[in-house]
């Protein structure tokens, strides 16, 4: 558990100045607010959270010793990440609901002549982000073997495939004509492209930190809550990538 810190109110601060930012349009204040917030976060995180205890266990009285040190599901991290997740989730399952719900109540959804994502570069998106995740599963799996240099070679390939199938992602509507204020279908696949680009670039920030928390010999073989965190996030992200993917790029050619 992170000790007392003001950090956090100041994370929240910024990140929420980024938000209120954007409403009103002040496009380079909502940039420097979320950096400055995004650095605040990591801040915290690094020098706050999953703090290396000088010995494993603390005798408690009457007999009992309590461990100072929990990952996996085990620990209070591992749980928030996940309800994080499924509420991240259920706001996804929303706009694929979308995506069906128009084409339900619209019978040119998608048009006739709308070109759709493709399925090049939405194969390509699905690809890469497949292989980032089970290259996180491998790097979990070699840090836990205290193979360092394979895990951290598998967190380096991940990170850079992850930023690649995000890439793709953005590029599937976009190389293909598509133009978000033309109508709800074009709209409606920009804003899922979107949506899983923007979730492997958060997965690539995650990924860089465990990175340099190896580096800094902050996570080890038995100390790996941050690695255990990250790799259960990307479980949500891959999936949500797989059926983004496979709803813009097949379902056109199924209609």
């Amino acid at each position: 558990m992170p000790s007392n810190s003001f950090v956090p109110m100041i994370a929240a601060i910024f990140v929420g100045g980024a938000f209120i930012a954007t409403t009103f349009h002040f496009w380079i204040t909502a940039i420097v607010s979320g950096v400055l917030g995004l650095a605040a976060i990591l801040y915290w995180l690094w020098t706050g959270t999953a703090v290396i205890p000088e010995k494993p266990e603390k005798d408690a009285g009457m007999g009992v010793t309590l461990p100072l040190y929990a990952s996996g599901s085990k620990s209070v991290g591992w749980w928030a990440m996940f309800i994080t997740m499924m509420g991240d989730s259920t706001a996804f399952a929303s706009l694929i609901f979308s995506y069906f719900f128009y084409w339900t109540i619209q019978s040119d959804f998608p048009r006739p002549d709308a070109p759709g994502p493709g399925l090049l570069w939405p194969m390509l998106a699905l690809g890469a982000t497949l292989v980032a995740w089970l290259l996180m599963l491998l790097a979990r799996r070699f840090n836990s073997a205290d193979k360092l240099s394979a895990s951290r070679l598998s967190l380096g390939v991940s990170t850079m495939l992850a930023a690649a199938g995000g890439a793709a992602a953005i590029a599937a509507p976009w190389a293909t004509g598509l133009e978000p204020t033309r109508d709800v279908y074009d709209a409606t696949v920009w804003v899922l492209a979107l949506w899983v680009a923007v979730h492997n670039g958060v997965g690539v920030i995650m990924q860089l930190y465990c990175l340099a928390r190896s580096l800094a010999r902050k996570l080890t073989a038995v100390h790996d809550i941050d690695l255990q965190n990250v790799v259960l996030y990307w479980h949500f992200a891959a999936l949500s990538m797989a059926v983004t993917m496979l709803v813009i790029a097949l379902f056109p050619l199924a209609t």
